[in-house]
C-alpha cells in the first residue's frame, strides 16, 4: 500500500478527488486483502516500518496508529507472524469462541422462520442487494474466490474497483462516468458498508487476542467514513436505498 499520496481528509472538490483516486484505490485495496486472507509478510513488516507509521499518523487517528505500534513490538518477528495468522483464523474462519461472521446479513437482517424472527443468517437480503450493486458496474469475481458476496473483504474490494474506474474514466474525459462512480461509492458506503462495519470492529476489538485486526478495522471505520463525508460534500448526500435509484 502506497501512503505517499495526498491525505485525503481535505479535498477542495472533484478534481482533488479524482487526483487522489489511486490512493484512495490502494487503501480499500490494502483493508480488503488484510479481511480476506491470513496476513501477508508485507503487512506484517508494515506494524514495524518506522516510515510507514509515520505516514499512517498523517491520515488516521492516534488510536489506530497507536494499535499498529503495539502489534508490532510486543513480539518477536516470527512469534507476531503465528500469532497473527491463528488470530485470522480464529476471527474469521473458524467458528469458535473468537469467531465472528464477517457477513453484512449476519449483522444487518432478520427473516422469519417457523413465526419466529431470527437474526445472523447467512445470504440474507444484503447479500443479494450487494450482488446486483455488482452487477452494475460489470465487476467480474473469480470462480476461485469462494467468499460470499457480502463479506467485508469483497465490499471493500468494491470500493476500490470503483475508484479504479473514476479514475479511468477522468482519463478518457468522460465527466458523466466519472460522477457516476462516485455516487455508487457514495451510496454504496450510505447503504451497506457504514450500516454494519462499525459494529464489526468493535466485536473485533472485544474478540481479538493481540491489537493487529483492531488496528486494521478501526482504520477501515475511520477511512470508509471520512471517504463518505467527502463524497457527499462533493455529489450531494446519499439517501441511503439499498440499490440506488439510478439503478432502475
Amino acid at each position: 500500500m502506497v501512503m505517499s499520496s495526498p491525505n485525503p481528509a481535505a479535498p477542495n472538490g472533484a478534481q482533488d478527488l479524482v487526483a487522489m483516486a489511486p490512493a484512495r484505490r490502494d487503501l480499500y485495496r490494502f483493508l480488503s486483502a488484510a479481511f480476506l486472507a491470513a496476513p501477508a509478510p508485507e503487512l506484517l513488516a508494515k506494524a514495524r516500518d518506522e516510515e510507514f507509521l509515520a505516514a499512517l499518523a498523517e491520515w488516521f487517528s492516534a488510536e489506530v496508529v497507536e494499535k499498529f505500534q503495539r502489534a508490532g513490538q510486543t513480539m518477536e518477528t516470527a512469534e507476531f507472524s503465528q500469532a497473527a495468522h491463528r488470530e485470522f483464523t480464529q476471527l474469521f474462519l473458524v467458528p469458535g469462541g473468537q469467531y465472528l461472521a464477517p457477513y453484512e446479513s449476519v449483522f444487518r437482517d432478520r427473516r422469519e422462520i417457523e413465526g419466529r424472527e431470527i437474526a445472523g443468517l447467512l445470504l440474507g437480503p444484503s447479500a443479494v442487494a450487494v450482488q446486483q450493486w455488482y452487477r452494475l458496474a460489470a465487476l467480474e469475481i473469480s470462480e476461485e474466490f469462494k467468499e460470499l458476496p457480502d463479506h467485508i473483504g469483497l465490499e471493500l474490494h468494491y470500493l476500490a474497483y470503483l475508484c479504479a474506474r473514476e479514475q479511468e474514466f477522468a482519463d478518457s474525459g468522460d465527466a458523466g462516468k466519472q460522477t457516476r462512480a462516485r455516487e455508487m461509492q457514495r451510496d454504496f458506503l450510505k447503504a451497506h458498508v457504514l450500516t454494519w462495519l462499525p459494529d464489526l470492529a468493535q466485536k473485533i476489538q472485544a474478540n481479538a487476542s493481540i491489537p493487529l485486526y483492531p488496528a486494521i478495522a478501526g482504520m477501515a471505520v475511520e477511512f470508509c467514513c471520512g471517504q463518505l463525508a467527502l463524497l457527499e460534500s462533493v455529489d450531494g448526500r446519499s439517501n441511503g436505498r439499498p440499490l440506488p435509484s439510478y439503478f432502475r
